[in-house]
């Protein structure tokens, strides 16, 4: 739809709250200043969002780390694009622009466990590990084939972590840490049993708790369907679950169900024995509030135990100091696109 916001036109989606509109407009005035200043039109309408797919690689990117994408593109560490990976407001795009260029600097070590959330026993990042020691789009696929730890992995779905980092602890033991990105989101996944219109048993989860249902999995669509592991590996840390929220139906319905689901995925992790320790954590842009609700309720639910953090972009940022020269380019070109 078209929309005046501060005496200016935008070709925005329809129903954006307000703090998407702030975070879409100066992406927007950005991408027109730099890139282009063309709409695409998707579905009969015009947007000012979305870029012409004119390559592989989505015109938002960092520029000086193409040539090193491409180079994990072409190895068993690619990452799926999303559909809209060449939307100006991609979070996966932003993903990739605000750790990539921190992950492959030379003071990483150094700039890493000063981010509110990081791992406390990290020493340094893995680099014969993963990609350089890190990939985006993880589901374990170091680990196992198929259908991923979870069972649940496949081309059109699954749980991931949007960035993985693989780092030696102070011990020496090889660990893992788990990272959500969100730029724009009004909400985490929700549930896909409970919105499934396949599924006949949506009773169950308005009727169980979560300790009703890890005593009896097959209560869930995701067990005793999909055959997930969800609730098996969820039932053997249950005394993680037991914090004070409101437990008179299932907690992961709603936006809690992407946490959780990354969280079983560090469990299983762990379970292998390949990573000594994995770790999850959520970086949301820092003006985007609105998943505070469901963090928050998270954190509340497990106890605020340290298997759980979340940051946001801005912590990131302020954590390369002067000494970290290689990263000024880059923090100036990512403050002018993502903050305001």
């Amino acid at each position: 739809m078209s929309k005046i916001i501060d005496g200016k036109e935008y070709f925005i989606p329809m129903n954006l709250t307000a703090e998407q509109e702030k975070i879409y407009c100066h992406i927007i005035n950005w991408k027109q200043s730099n890139i282009t200043a063309e709409r695409v039109v998707y579905k009969g309408r015009e947007y000012d969002a979305i870029l012409p797919m004119e390559s592989h690689i989505p015109a938002m990117i960092y520029r000086p780390i193409v040539p090193i994408l491409e180079q994990m593109q072409q190895g068993t560490f690619a990452y799926k694009p999303h559909k809209f990976a060449h939307h100006a407001v991609s979070s996966q795009t932003a993903c990739i622009n605000l750790f990539m260029p921190l992950l492959l600097s030379n003071n990483i070590d150094t700039i890493l466990p000063t981010i509110p959330g990081a791992p406390n026993d990290f020493m340094i990042i893995a680099r014969d590990r993963l990609f350089n020691g890190f990939c985006f789009e993880y589901w374990g696929q170091d680990v196992v084939d198929g259908g991923g730890l979870l069972h649940d992995h496949s081309a059109q779905a699954g749980t991931d972590a949007d960035v993985a980092i693989a780092y030696y602890n102070t011990s020496g033991k090889l660990c893992l840490w788990l990272i959500e990105h969100k730029l724009s989101e009004k909400e985490f996944t929700e549930c896909g049993a409970y919105n499934s219109p396949n599924n006949d048993t949506k009773s169950n989860c308005k009727e169980y708790n979560l300790k009703d249902i890890a005593q009896q999995p097959q209560r869930c669509y995701y067990h005793a369907v999909k055959g997930y592991r969800y609730w098996e590996l969820l039932h053997t840390r249950l005394e993680q679950y037991l914090g004070e929220v409101e437990l008179g139906s299932c907690p992961f319905r709603h936006g809690m169900n992407q946490l959780w689901r990354n969280q079983v995925l560090a469990f299983a992790l762990e379970d292998t024995g390949v990573y000594h320790r994995v770790t999850f954590s959520v970086c949301h842009h820092a003006k985007n509030t609105m998943l505070n609700n469901s963090i928050n309720q998270y954190k509340t639910l497990t106890n605020y135990n340290k298997m759980f953090s979340s940051f946001t972009n801005y912590d990131i940022i302020n954590a390369i100091g002067e000494q970290h020269c290689d990263l000024h380019a880059w923090r100036q070109w990512y403050r002018e696109v993502y903050c305001f």
